[in-house]
């Protein structure tokens, strides 16, 4: 491996109406992750000027606009088929899940993060899954990532899941980056979850050994029990913790974290119907009210016994 490389990059894609989700990522890598050396790599298709001074002030963050060619993104508008959830200029962004084996050529690792996560604990030992690390996507198979076989590949093996991966510079880095690109656009029209279809492939064509990664602790989803202690919860869902308010109660480290985005002069995301409290005294305000309706209900009772 090159000398002149870094050692590692925590890396995000957003559009910019996602600036606090990927600030909350951001906050809670340099919390949890102490002993390492990296950076935190965030491409964007467009800031606000306030989210882009609050960005940084957060160490580590390096921020890159970002744009795919208007004649790439308007041919995979035309083609993706209606039943994929990836038919916006924004959702393309998704595609910078390749853009991980380009930063390989300044980074020894790289470590794609979806936006909507929260870092619970240290994950720099993440690196150990290198050469490339995933989780699975049970229970869904390689098939249900296109809209028809695929042919030369097998589509009945379990697929993987793209919202964790973790990829070193021993791989083909330059050869599978222009490779995902050019399949993207030859099987545009099949594509049902956009990067994580080809990566699926990506990972037959090139005979990359998966190193497996357990799904409750790196990439947990939040309605799982074990998602309160996970190194990283996945809000993989369209209940989000900042769309949901039971999800947000139920995750209050990440809503500290993002008053300290807030803090810092970030907006806020836009949902007038958040509002966290503790759930546990939401609890025994309805044990009270729940008690109350019982004694009235036995008095009721005896009244009508009497």
């Amino acid at each position: 491996m090159a000398t002149h490389k870094k050692p590692l990059a925590f890396f995000l894609a957003i559009s910019g109406n996602l600036a606090f989700a990927a600030a909350n990522v951001a906050l809670g890598i340099n919390k949890y992750v102490k002993n390492r050396d990296f950076d935190i790599v965030i491409y964007h298709s467009g800031l606000d000027e306030r989210d882009e001074q609050a960005f940084l002030k957060i160490p580590n963050v390096t921020l890159q606009p970002f744009a795919f060619s208007e004649d790439l993104v308007n041919a995979l508008l035309e083609e993706i088929p209606e039943i994929s959830r990836f038919r916006s200029k924004d959702h393309l962004m998704t595609l910078c899940h390749f853009e991980i084996f380009s930063l390989l050529s300044t980074y020894n690792n790289v470590v794609w993060l979806d936006a909507d996560i929260a870092i619970q604990a240290d994950i720099g030992d993440i690196i150990n899954y290198a050469p490339f690390g995933i989780t699975l996507d049970t229970p869904w198979i390689v098939q249900d990532q296109f809209t028809l076989p695929i042919e030369g590949y097998r589509m009945e093996v379990p697929s993987y899941c793209a919202a964790i991966i973790v990829v070193n510079d021993s791989l083909p880095y330059e050869k599978i980056y222009d490779w995902c690109y050019s399949k993207t656009m030859e099987l545009s029209r099949f594509l049902i979850n956009a990067d994580q279809s080809i990566i699926n492939i990506a990972i037959q064509q090139f005979k990359i050994g998966v190193n497996i990664m357990p799904l409750d602790i790196w990439q947990c989803i939040s309605w799982k029990k074990e998602a309160n202690i996970a190194n990283i919860v996945h809000f993989g869902s369209k209940e989000k913790v900042w769309n949901d308010n039971n999800i947000c109660c139920a995750f209050p480290e990440w809503y500290r974290t993002h008053l300290e985005w807030l803090a810092l002069g970030g907006n806020d995301f836009d949902n007038k119907n958040i509002n966290p409290k503790n759930i546990l005294h939401e609890l025994r305000e309805l044990e009270k009210l729940r008690n109350k309706k019982n004694k009235l209900k036995q008095k009721i009772i005896k009244f009508f016994k009497s």
